[in-house]
């Protein structure tokens, strides 16, 4: 959708509002990208030139040596596999469970729906560090049954795949559906699955989206609890590495590939998903 529309842009004040959001625009983008231009420039300078007085955006003698050296250095492919698997399973158990919750909720309406909707939002108002401690003590004893999962990703998958507000989105979602064309199929013989996979959910595909992305921005920028329930080094995720490394004699350089290669997967999950976001956005702002 566009800021201004065609006619309006034909107008005075039109003209002025365009040419006020370009000049914005050209300042304000420069600044907003060059920190990432600086950052994946450091990957291939010296330790000694990103510390240089003068600084410089171009290296004077690329060094590409410094990203398998600190891939090795650090042994990110392991960590990336385990943010990756905390990711990929968070969206899977949560997505799950939320389409179910929320198609449940809006169209099959159970006695007490309400109560349980409302339970569902009240849990968006406990912030993580509140629920930290108890965490951990309740994945160390596992419901009582002595089963211990600290050190395990299923603590995390477990933690993670509870979130009231993709069930309150989707359930937002789904009240917008047009009932008509869900009693049709009912009338046509298909049950509440049926409507629910072969109706519901291509239909949701741009707020499955937007739940999707914002997931995994959730689970993958996560510190706190990774860092709780996953002490192990060989467990640690991306963020946790990132801050393992003060700790330790990590160079520039290190920071530098370290952080330009933690940046890189968010990019291309916005990439590959934008066109869905923007839909579900519109949708959701529309029918919700």
């Amino acid at each position: 959708m566009a800021a201004l529309h065609p006619i309006e842009r034909k107008t005075a004040k039109g003209k002025i509002t365009y040419w006020v959001i370009i000049a914005v625009l050209c300042i304000g983008v420069p600044i907003q990208i060059f920190p990432y231009l600086w950052m994946v420039s450091g990957m291939f300078k010296s330790n000694k030139e990103i510390m240089r007085a003068i600084p410089t955006l171009i290296p004077a003698a690329p060094k590409f040596t410094n990203i398998p050296e600190t891939f090795s250095k650090y042994n990110l492919m392991q960590n990336f596999w385990n943010t990756l698997i905390l990711c990929g399973g968070t969206i899977l158990i949560q997505c799950t469970i939320s389409i179910l919750a929320a198609y449940a909720l809006s169209k099959l309406k159970p006695r007490g729906s309400k109560f349980v909707l409302l339970y569902f939002v009240g849990t968006m108002m406990i912030n993580e560090q509140a629920i930290a401690i108890p965490s951990y003590l309740m994945f160390n004893n596992f419901l009582g049954t002595g089963l211990n999962l600290i050190n395990n990703f299923w603590s995390l998958l477990l933690a993670f795949s509870a979130w009231g507000w993709s069930i309150f989105l989707l359930k937002g979602f789904f009240d917008g559906l047009p009932t008509d064309l869900l009693e049709s199929a009912r009338i046509d013989g298909a049950g509440a699955m049926g409507i629910l996979l072969r109706i519901v959910m291509p239909l949701s595909k741009p707020v499955l989206a937007v739940i999707t992305l914002n997931t995994f921005m959730a689970v993958y920028n996560q510190f706190m609890f990774p860092l709780i329930l996953l002490p192990d080094s060989s467990k640690y995720t991306i963020m946790i590495r990132i801050y393992a490394t003060q700790k330790g004699a990590a160079t520039w350089t290190n920071v530098m590939v370290l952080l330009s290669f933690a940046t890189l997967p968010v990019l291309l999950v916005y990439l590959f998903a934008q066109r869905y976001i923007v839909q579900g956005i519109t949708m959701t702002g529309l029918k919700g």
